[in-house]
């Protein structure tokens, strides 16, 4: 349980020459290799930074396209899912935040939406209260917040409607 595949780890050279060597687990490398790697890792990650700052901005259009009047700094409805409902507006099976990824995902397909950094962080009712477990189960609108990357963040309004 030293590192994983891809890890650059230092480790003494007895546990290196009885243990990762003879098993072919590791190998040296040299510090051209580790800067050309971490060069390599800044790329990438400016790539995400870049690719999360246009989903946000995708995002940020959609909702200046269907204004929404409310009292928090969203200032549209970004995603809209139709949904089966019961006379009291409850929803038969609810929205799960996989749900609303994926209608993200669909709605905005050019967003960078794949990545660990990617997920749903919060789900409020429009009167500021957190949703349970951020699964929805009444109709209505719903502000959400979506972590796009490292320091970026794209809060938007899901309005669920009956079919």
């Amino acid at each position: 349980r030293i590192g994983q595949a891809g890890d650059i780890i230092f480790v003494s050279s007895a546990v290196f020459q009885n243990q990762l060597q003879r098993q072919q687990k590791a190998r040296l490398i040299s510090a051209e290799e580790v800067a050309q790697i971490e060069k390599e890792k800044e790329a990438d990650n400016q790539a995400q930074l870049e690719a999360a700052m246009a989903t946000k901005q995708m995002i940020d259009d959609a909702m200046e396209a269907k204004p929404h009047d409310n009292e928090h700094s969203v200032c549209g409805i970004a995603l809209e899912m139709k949904r089966r409902a019961g006379p009291e507006g409850s929803l038969f099976g609810g929205i799960s935040p996989k749900m609303v990824m994926d209608a993200l995902a669909l709605t905005f397909p050019e967003g960078s939406w794949d990545g660990k950094q990617v997920k749903l962080t919060s789900v409020k009712d429009m009167d500021g209260q957190d949703v349970k477990k951020k699964d929805i189960k009444h109709l209505g609108d719903y502000l959400m917040s979506v972590s796009l990357g490292r320091d970026v963040e794209a809060s938007f309004i899901l309005s669920v409607s009956a079919e």
